[in-house]
């Protein structure tokens, strides 16, 4: 379940922070100011587990679910824009 968080949270992540770029070379203000304003909250989901992991193995095994997760919003986002 905790890895699963943490992918989601990646995956919404890169999401929101293409869009994000994409506000701003828009130059459109509005949505630049709602993805700046949730762009702290976006990582909130996983946050807590990365402090309380104890051990190496832990926190390598977030990592990659990290890096998976980042993949995937890459691949959302790239399905999305063609």
């Amino acid at each position: 379940m905790r890895y699963g968080i943490i992918f989601l949270s990646a995956v919404i992540i890169e999401v929101c922070s293409t869009f994000f770029i994409r506000a701003i070379a828009q130059n459109n203000i509005p949505l630049m100011y709602f993805f700046a304003m949730i762009g702290p909250f976006l990582g909130l989901p996983f946050i807590g587990y990365m402090v309380e992991s104890e051990t190496w193995s832990e926190r390598i095994k977030q990592a990659v679910a990290l890096s998976i997760g980042y993949g995937a919003g890459m691949t959302i986002v790239t399905l999305i824009n063609r």
